[in-house]
């Protein structure tokens, strides 16, 4: 794998229901808590088509190891992310990725 700009990060996950009309405010908490991680670049939030409780975080990393430090502090239940994680009910998908 050759060095690279940056490193993609998507989740696709499920909230509880009644959490939905709560996600921007809870997006705007997260993005606070991703700026006192190193590496954050850029952060997008996607909602579903209305009545949809699927949504998609899209946040691009320096590095994978910034990445990973983040992601591990979000499972080990790190306080700045709790109020974000209690809305999820089902992670679907999590990965990293390069740019070709």
């Amino acid at each position: 794998m050759t060095q690279s700009s940056h490193v993609l990060e998507l989740a696709v996950f499920t909230v509880k229901q009644g959490f939905e009309s709560q996600m921007p405010q809870l997006r705007v908490m997260l993005r606070e808590a991703l700026r006192g991680f190193d590496g954050l670049i850029e952060f997008s939030g996607y909602s579903p088509e209305p009545q949809g409780r699927v949504f998609v975080d899209l946040a691009k990393w320096d590095s994978l190891e910034n990445a990973q430090n983040v992601a591990r502090a979000f499972a080990e239940g790190d306080l700045r992310f709790a109020p974000y994680a209690q809305a999820i009910e089902t992670l679907t998908f999590m990965g990293h990725f390069y740019p070709e």
